[in-house]
């Protein structure tokens, strides 16, 4: 297994709580998706796995986060990552003055070269409108290059579990399918990937499993299947 969250409740600075009552699991290999309406709590989700809550003054008061039977729960974004967690955020995805070819080498050489000209290989095989676009400034990219180029960046480190936030904000819908394809592709690799999206219309055709979001709480766990059904979907203002 790859991921658990357990009970995680978080708290900000003003009192507010971010979220309420998480619990999931994310396989390993598998892809497993988190959707639910804008300001559920999924961004908070997201940035208390990668260990991003210390720079908006929250925290976890309960609950744990757990990689592989490790706890690691309030642990530095930097150590997080040497464990195999790459997050790709909701905002602020790339360097829009760098060109596409130094965002990708933006990480620094935390590798052997060997190695990570093979993971940027595969990045490109992945992506090949990146190698396109290596001269072009990342600010200039539409919607859906920068979240080609952000994942890209993720998986130059490697990951073994990669966790995507608001997978599809702002990208034009007819992006989305090919996108989620990739996200199976990477996914069929060994690479264990959390989808954390607003709309479940192409999720549901990708994940293994699926978690609904309410209100800083999951309402709902299961196959795709259990999200297809009219009544969950009425019941929930849920896109089937």
């Amino acid at each position: 297994m790859a991921l658990e969250l357990h009970s995680l409740r978080v708290r900000y600075p003003n009192g507010a709580l971010g979220v309420l009552d998480i619990s999931l699991r994310v396989e390993t290999g598998q892809i497993t998706a988190l959707f639910g309406p804008n300001g559920a709590g999924k961004t908070t989700t997201t940035r208390a796995i990668g260990g991003f809550l210390r720079s908006e003054g929250a925290k976890i008061i309960a609950g744990d986060i757990v990689l592989n039977g490790r706890v690691i729960s309030g642990m530095e974004p930097h150590r997080v990552a040497a464990l195999g967690v790459a997050v790709v955020p909701e905002r602020h995805k790339v360097f829009a003055n760098l060109s596409v070819t130094e965002n990708l080498g933006a990480l620094g050489n935390r590798m052997p070269r060997t190695a990570r000209r093979d993971l940027l290989a595969q990045v490109v095989e992945l992506f090949p409108i990146l190698h396109e676009r290596r001269h072009q400034a990342a600010g200039r990219l539409s919607g859906g290059e920068r979240q080609m180029l952000a994942i890209g960046r993720a998986l130059l480190l490697d990951p073994t579990l990669l966790v995507i936030d608001e997978m599809t904000l702002g990208l034009h819908h007819s992006l989305q399918p090919s996108l989620y394809a990739t996200v199976q592709r990477i996914a069929a690799q060994g690479t264990s990937v959390l989808v954390v999206d607003e709309s479940n219309t192409f999720a549901l055709d990708v994940a293994d499993h699926c978690y609904r979001i309410e209100a800083g709480s999951i309402v709902a766990d299961g196959p795709p299947s259990v999200f297809r059904g009219e009544g969950f979907a009425a019941s929930h203002g849920v896109t089937a």
